[in-house]
């Protein structure tokens, strides 16, 4: 039986319903906001794989006994991650000779493994292990520590790259390695020379300079970047943590947003930072609610909630009106739905472990 709290919670509810579906064929305009726009997910749906997945993985450490009911569910986020609607490689990964450069999609599909590992057994571990291993390699093949998120797309986030190391030192933990180690290393010492935000001390999103905003920090870079440095540089999370809040946190009501760009930067939205209202960043300010949990940021995590459960309420009410439909999907469509229950389960572990010690 599910514990009550989780019956009641409606992300919960839709991740569960989502996840216990059979047939799965792909992901629809219903369940991603974007694909309400362009007809690919933009790797939104592997995203939302991996938020459920750490979600699920959460909740076991906060309900221990709901293992057995959680382990078929994070099965089905790593069957899913490897649909050929998702993956892609189009085919199964024994018939795939080379990993290529697909890193962004792998980056994902590794924490998926990893928090299956966790919780349940060690069936994906051969997987696992080789999807480390080649991240790595990638990852050190390059001066700047940044493995190719896509091929031909010369485009690589400093955001990604801090998925790709808590990929690996999910891995460690799980199996008592140090795959993470020198490479977390040579990435923070890269990116302290090499893309700190004078302005600020913010590290810049993108570190190729192949786009007008690459020297900028980015909302939605910061919080996504800052939540995965939390688990292997947690001393560089905080500090960064603080700069975010500092530069780029509105507060207002007792309730706190987040800017997408600096005030001195005049940028459009993007599929990843969702839109921007009065230079306030739909993505930056969602994701930083699972920041704020994972930096155990009681103050800003309770601000962000007066402000996005009211909003997520709002986006679920629309959702129900036909010809509002499509703007109902933002705020309660599965990535949305799973960043809010991997930050609320994330922070009722930090709160716990508070309590006992």
């Amino acid at each position: 039986m599910l514990d009550s709290a989780l019956k009641s919670d409606a992300d919960f509810i839709r991740v569960y319903k989502f996840l216990s579906q059979n047939n799965f064929r792909s992901f629809t305009k219903e369940d991603l906001f974007i694909k309400n726009f362009i007809k690919k997910s933009w790797g939104q749906d592997i995203a939302a794989l991996s938020s459920m997945a750490e979600a699920l993985s959460f909740a076991t450490l906060n309900y221990p006994s709901l293992r057995a009911q959680v382990t078929p569910l994070l099965d089905q986020t790593v069957i899913r991650a490897m649909h050929k609607s998702v993956s892609p490689y189009r085919k199964s990964f024994n018939e795939v000779t080379s990993l290529g450069q697909f890193c962004y999609y792998l980056e994902h599909l590794n924490i998926i493994l990893g928090h299956y590992q966790k919780v349940a057994d060690d069936k994906y571990l051969l997987l696992n292990r080789r999807i480390s291993q080649h991240l790595l390699e990638e990852s050190l093949s390059h001066k700047n520590v940044h493995a190719r998120l896509l091929p031909r797309v010369k485009m690589r986030w400093s955001a990604d790259q801090a998925a790709i190391i808590y990929s690996l030192w999910l891995y460690d933990q799980n199996n008592q390695t140090q795959l993470s180690e020198q490479l977390s290393i040579d990435w923070l010492r890269y990116m302290e020379s090499h893309r700190r935000h004078l302005a600020t001390g913010l590290f810049a999103t993108e570190v190729m300079r192949a786009k007008s905003y690459s020297e900028q920090p980015r909302g939605c870079s910061s919080a996504y970047m800052i939540y995965y440095m939390s688990h292997f540089a947690p001393d560089a999370a905080i500090e960064q943590w603080g700069l975010f809040k500092q530069h780029m946190g509105r507060n207002a009501l007792g309730t706190i947003a987040f800017r997408e760009y600096l005030n001195e930067y005049k940028g459009g939205w993007t599929p990843d930072s969702g839109p921007i209202l009065f230079g306030l960043g739909v993505a930056a300010t969602g994701l930083a609610l699972k920041t704020a949990a994972a930096m155990n940021d009681q103050v800003v995590y309770k601000r962000l909630g007066r402000l996005v459960k009211p909003t997520t309420a709002l986006c679920r009410s629309l959702g129900k009106i036909p010809v509002l439909k499509i703007a109902g999907a933002l705020g309660s469509d599965l990535l949305a739905s799973s960043i809010r229950l991997a930050a609320a389960q994330l922070m009722e572990t930090k709160t716990s472990s508070r309590l006992t010690n």
